[in-house]
């Protein structure tokens, strides 16, 4: 976890999938925050995706259930990583996604302050 960053970022290896028109991007989790994403990519991002919205699923390992949906915009990439900011993120997702990360070692004063901050942009 990065304590530098204005949002905590913790490393959860979970599966992940990309959604976009016509493709489907397998990848893993590097880290992730109640802000955004840094996925590991096992193939390079189509570059009709990098513009579009993408459909992110963070899965359960081993069984590949999804956890959670989350709407995402590419930020930056490499050949073998993207990093996504979420465009939109409805309460459900935002919930599960705070306990995702509660559960994997953010403190909850620290969730509840970010998530003011994330509420107050």
């Amino acid at each position: 976890m990065n304590t530098e960053r204005r949002f905590a970022r913790v490393e959860i290896p979970l599966p992940v999938r990309l959604l976009c028109p016509g493709s489907t991007i397998r990848g893993t989790i590097l880290d992730v925050s109640l802000k955004g994403i840094l996925v590991n990519l096992e193939n390079s991002l189509p570059n009709d995706c990098v513009s579009a919205p993408l459909e992110l699923q963070i899965l359960s390992d081993p069984d590949q259930s999804m956890l959670v949906e989350l709407t995402a915009r590419v930020v930056r990439e490499s050949d073998s990583s993207v990093a996504l900011a979420w465009s939109s993120i409805a309460l459900d997702e935002l919930t599960h996604l705070r306990e995702l990360l509660q559960y994997n070692g953010i403190e909850e004063h620290q969730l509840s302050r970010e998530l003011s901050d994330l509420i107050g942009e």
